[in-house]
């Protein structure tokens, strides 16, 4: 009955979707004529080419690259108009922004840009790339500097009966620091400090542009912050304060326009046709693959895990080892850029992964190029790369493993369960959640975690070609800004995406137009209906799941959703290539 409800939901599900599609009518453009365009950039955007069309649409950073591209070889666009917002921690990714914004501003053409609020990240786009900064009268300015709450729960797990059994391999590797510790460790406080000092100065060399290189001033202006619309003009941090109306008026006078048109920043929705419709039911829909030599754009992105599906969003070893196997056996794919933007997870998946882009690596050039962050098993497959391209404030390394479980054995008690263990083999119940590891169980996961860390820096060696002994100078856990990773051999040169894709066309011998195969493709409604009728789409509870902790109201002081994601690893697999700790860097 319920698979019979299910059919019955997904066929209404995708006469919907017909519907839906049928009557979307293309969007037209003007005739060709000088515009202004307007861009907006009003939240942290996610990395990839991914996106859900069951959700609300919204662009991804790869999206608003392109536009960006597009407008720098279009003489018709004359200027840009940015609408900037709250960019959140998206420290890293904004140097794509930055880096593809300077790019339109070298050709003389003005970049004006408004906000009605906007944070440091956001602060730190607009000051690095805007002509001029305009800001709504009732705005406000968040630019007080980089912060990271660190959270302990050790005495509230005791309380409800609860003990963590978490074990590291590397000093500075503390994932499971906030179950089994009250206080922050001296390597975790070096490590942060270090992550802090770095954010902080690049957001101070921003704000130098509107102190004349005034670094002092410019320490002065972030301590004052939060700013209303009035003191931040009189501080200088704001060219004007005006209404958007207004805003839009000023970039068209410096650009010499008489138009400013909005910019598209979602792909357009692919039509879906009867014919479409139909072959989605029998099982005949499939998309082409791309042909004629290109390059090719594979993102790493979310939490990495083992299988052949999983939540969007996450990367998943079974399609990306199929993919990688694809592109390396297809000869006209001539390079591929790996874009990482992961914090690790599973230590299986992770080294599944390395050795499909290890193959692919020696076939031809493979660059990866480090989002927000790539870190433990993030960085632990950028490793297998020929070259390491990041920004400065990107986060890299965590060279490092943890594994363990929890004993709920004191809350079962207290809440009345009684639990019975039978087994056969000395160590059979060792992972059992109801009992602590005896002494031998112990000695044994510490093993199983041993080989996994030694295995993590002998693949980082091959990879980076180093020594081990200046591996393991870079490891221990320790999470660190790629400006510092280039100094320990982890990072090979400060770029972008756009650098990236440039190199690997240059690698390739291919034109600087090449085309780009993006994996995953972007998903339609096609693909998506597709998947459901198939039964290869995400699972449903686990998407749920994540949804749930998204929108928990403690979600925005506590990081639910990445717990929860340690917590499923370690009760999968016990060994996890996870960062030190869970912060959010704002």
């Amino acid at each position: 009955m319920k698979h019979i409800a299910r059919q019955s939901a997904l066929t209404i599900l995708a006469i919907l979707a017909l519907f839906v599609t049928a009557s979307c009518s293309e969007e037209k453009e003007a005739p060709d004529e000088p515009v202004v365009r307007e861009l907006r950039l009003l939240q942290a955007f996610p990395d990839g080419a991914e996106h859900d069309p069951f959700s609300r649409p919204e662009p991804t950073l790869h999206d608003v690259l392109t536009r960006i591209w597009d407008a720098t070889e279009d003489e018709n666009v004359k200027g840009l108009f940015v609408r900037v917002g709250p960019l959140q921690g998206a420290w890293g990714s904004v140097g794509d922004l930055i880096e593809a914004l300077r790019e339109f501003r070298a050709e003389d053409r003005p970049v004006h840009c408004h906000f009605e609020a906007a944070d440091n990240v956001g602060y730190l786009l607009l000051a690095s790339t805007c002509d001029r900064i305009s800001m709504s009268p009732a705005g406000t300015l968040d630019l007080v500097g980089p912060a990271a709450v660190m959270i302990y729960a050790r005495t509230l797990l005791e309380k409800v009966g609860v003990q963590a059994e978490i074990i590291h391999m590397g000093r500075y590797k503390g994932a499971g620091d906030m179950f089994i510790r009250d206080d922050m460790p001296k390597e975790a406080k070096a490590s942060m400090d270090a992550i802090l000092d770095d954010l902080y100065g690049a957001l101070i060399e921003a704000t130098n542009a509107r102190t004349d290189g005034n670094a002092d001033k410019a320490k002065g202006l972030i301590d004052g912050g939060p700013y209303a619309s009035a003191a931040a003009a009189e501080v200088g941090l704001v060219d004007s304060v005006s209404f958007l109306r207004d805003a839009r008026e000023e970039i068209k006078k410096a650009a010499g326009v008489d138009t400013i048109r909005r910019t598209r920043m979602l792909p357009k929705q692919e039509q879906l046709t009867l014919g479409q419709f139909l072959k989605l039911f029998s099982g005949e829909s499939e998309k082409p693959e791309a042909s004629g030599e290109r390059i090719a754009l594979v993102f790493v992105n979310g939490n990495i895990t083992d299988g052949e599906s999983g939540s969007t969003g996450d990367a998943v070893s079974g399609p990306f080892v199929r993919a990688m196997e694809r592109l390396e056996d297809d000869e006209n794919v001539k390079a591929v850029v790996m874009r990482i933007n992961s914090p690790g997870g599973s230590a299986l998946a992770s080294d599944r992964m390395w050795d499909a882009a290890r193959h692919l690596a020696a076939a031809k050039p493979l660059i990866a190029s480090v989002g927000d962050m790539a870190a433990s098993g993030g960085y632990y497959i950028a490793s297998a790369a020929t070259e390491i391209l990041a920004h400065p404030n990107s986060l890299v390394g965590s060279i490092g493993v943890v594994g363990g479980k929890f004993n709920f054995a004191g809350l079962a008690e207290d809440i009345g369960v009684n639990t019975y263990i039978l087994q056969r083999g000395k160590r059979a119940a060792w992972s059992t959640p109801v009992r602590p590891l005896s002494a031998t169980e112990r000695q044994a996961f510490e093993s199983l975690l041993r080989d996994t860390y030694d295995r993590f820096i002998d693949r980082v060696a091959a990879g980076r070609k180093m020594e081990r002994a200046a591996v393991l100078a870079a490891a221990e856990g320790r999470v660190m800004t790629a400006q510092d990773g280039k100094e320990l051999g982890l990072i090979d040169e400060m770029a972008g995406l756009s650098e990236a894709l440039t190199r690997a066309r240059a690698a390739a011998g291919l034109a600087p137009d090449a085309p780009v195969e993006l994996w995953p493709a972007p998903k339609g409604m096609i693909d998506a209906i597709n998947e459901l009728l198939s039964g290869n789409g995400d699972d449903g509870v686990q998407a749920l799941q994540h949804l749930w902790l998204r929108q928990h109201p403690l979600a925005a002081s506590l990081p639910l959703e990445r717990w929860a994601d340690i917590l499923h690893v370690l009760s999968q697999e016990h060994v996890a290539l996870v960062p030190p700790y869970f912060f959010t860097l704002r």
